[in-house]
């Protein structure tokens, strides 16, 4: 015995100095085993004790509880959890507690008291931004709606927490197959057969993947495959589908007592199908027996009891008639009473709480949409006052265009009449200045300007006389640069030939620059808007417009 116990305690000594994640991935390999689980578990507490580490004691504390056989146990541990946890605002606990003693009360069949705690769950939830158990709980209240047959709410949330499996970074199999399940059930009790049928088969092809997923999901699909196959008429597929799942669950799956209760009840319904009365009696018996053991009350199997009362009167059995009545009394007081008290509960604690946190939400999202109307609203203000003053600009600036168009058609060859001033102003003697001035007069008549490249020093050169004399000269009498003198010469003589030769005007801006003198169509067009307050495309434009009409 001493070296038993030796022995023992050395074990735990080496179970001590593991850390917390060793210990607790040990504990789920071996969870099905409760007398090593609980090992793990106590030793993982008695860690958590010893470092004063509050969460790891409520985690140790809920999954403790799992091995309680007795409620009060079971209970005590968890309530112990939630207690120690509460004031941690923490992201897992007492969330995950509350959740684990809703889901104890729901195996139980305790739906008000399920709801109770899946409800405290869900506001902690929420409180700490913990999206992972605000799904599952709306998962497990989507349960306990399907029980007391709100259909049409459930699948909502059924719907919600698939979408969020199915949209997760890690998609976790176990997980996705766990909400698609009971959300194509709903679609089965919403008479929804196509899409329960639809992800049916998803959630078959995803179950066969491995050894694992097949023994623990297979066979409830397989059942649920075949409970669709009878709404669709089609029996003996139907048939053949109901006892492979059943076969299956009892093989991997014998906990599940609600497959064997709608199986049995699916199978009779077959049977009556087929007229076997014996055989219909036989399965709805299986039904009962599971029923009253293990006091599960599903309300579409009730037709079975109807079928044993109508059996047992036909037969003119009445002991057993008044005993199935009185099951039946018993079995329709149970779903009306979850009916009644906890959809008053639904009612009060989650679809009204649920309804006004909509309600906010859609308040934000109009006040939002206000505020973006009014920004929309005042920039498309904006946008159409500048659009208004754009297009008064472009209306001054056309009727401006106009009228510089018509001085120029009412012109002749422009020849501006400059003020003349006395020759001896600039320091030049006055016979120099006249020479210059003359022979300037006769640079223009012959349109030298528009030889390519001219320069000052060119011009001066030609005229013999000097660039300095040229250029004062020119600034002094034509009031201008040398390049500003050249450069109006070119553009009066583009406007007179383009009024004139009808030939030009079938030239392009760079071809009519190059018959001016310029090097390029940009400084073309710089020095006719220069000089005329118009663009040279504009000018040629309405001189065709005019000649059109």
């Amino acid at each position: 015995m001493a070296l038993g116990q030796e022995q023992t305690d050395a074990s735990l000594d080496s179970l001590r100095k593991l850390s917390y994640d060793r210990l607790f991935a040990s504990y789920r390999n071996v969870s099905r085993d409760t007398v090593k689980s609980k090992l793990y578990l106590s030793t993982y507490l008695d860690k958590a004790i010893a470092e004063k580490d509050t969460i790891k004691m409520a985690k140790a504390y809920s999954h403790l509880s799992y091995y309680e056989a007795e409620e009060s146990k079971k209970i005590a541990l968890l309530d112990q959890a939630i207690y120690i946890s509460k004031r941690q605002n923490h992201d897992k606990y007492p969330v995950k507690a509350y959740s684990f003693k809703g889901g104890y009360y729901f195996m139980k069949g305790d739906y008000q008291l399920a709801l109770d705690n899946y409800i405290q769950a869900l506001s902690l939830a929420e409180k700490v931004n913990n999206k992972e158990y605000m799904q599952y709980t709306n998962h497990n209240i989507a349960c306990i709606k399907t029980k007391i047959d709100k259909h049409q709410e459930a699948l909502l949330l059924f719907k919600e927490n698939f979408i969020y499996e199915r949209n997760r970074d890690e998609l976790n199999m176990v997980s996705y197959l766990q909400s698609l399940i009971p959300m194509a059930e709903s679609f089965r009790y919403n008479k929804q057969i196509d899409s329960a049928s639809f992800y049916n088969y998803i959630g078959i092809s995803r179950s066969l993947k491995s050894e694992k997923l097949k023994r623990k999901f297979y066979g409830k699909l397989v059942l649920n495959e075949g409970i669709n196959l009878f709404f669709e008429k089609q029996y003996n597929q139907a048939y053949d589908s109901i006892v492979k799942g059943i076969a299956l669950q009892n093989k991997y799956n014998s906990k599940d007592k609600e497959s064997y209760v709608l199986g049995s009840f699916y199978l009779g319904q077959l049977y009556l199908k087929r007229k076997d009365t014996i055989k219909a009696e036989k399965e709805f018996l299986s039904m009962d027996s599971i029923v009253q053991k293990e006091r599960i009350t599903l309300s579409e199997t009730r037709k079975g009891y109807e079928f044993l009362i109508g059996l047992s009167k036909f037969r003119a059995e009445r002991e057993k008639q008044l005993e199935y009545i009185n099951k039946l009394l018993r079995f329709d007081s149970i779903v009306n009473s979850h009916r009644t008290s906890v959809s008053t509960k639904l009612f009060k604690e989650f679809d009204t709480p649920l309804l006004l946190k909509e309600k906010k939400i859609l308040i934000r999202k109009l006040e939002k949409n206000t505020n973006t109307l009014s920004f929309w609203i005042g920039f498309l203000i904006v946008l159409f006052l500048m659009a208004i003053t754009f297009m008064y600009y472009q209306y001054i600036k056309r009727k401006k265009y106009e009228r510089k168009f018509k001085e120029l058609l009412d012109e002749g060859k422009r020849t501006k009449e400059l003020p003349k001033k006395p020759l001896g102003d600039i320091g030049i003697a006055d016979d120099i200045v006249s020479d210059i001035l003359e022979k300037l007069a006769h640079f223009e008549e012959r349109h030298e300007f528009l030889k390519k490249n001219i320069s000052i020093s060119s011009l001066a050169k030609e005229i013999n006389t000097n660039t300095k004399y040229l250029s004062k000269i020119i600034n002094h009498h034509k009031h201008k640069s040398f390049t500003n003198y050249v450069n109006e010469l070119r553009v009066q003589y583009s406007v007179d030939q383009l009024k004139e030769n009808s030939s030009l005007k079938n030239y392009t801006i760079q071809g009519i620059a190059e018959e001016m003198g310029f090097n390029s169509a940009e400084s073309f067009s710089s020095a006719f808007k220069r000089n005329t307050g118009m663009k040279p495309s504009y000018f040629m434009r309405k001189l065709t417009a005019l000649s059109i009409e």
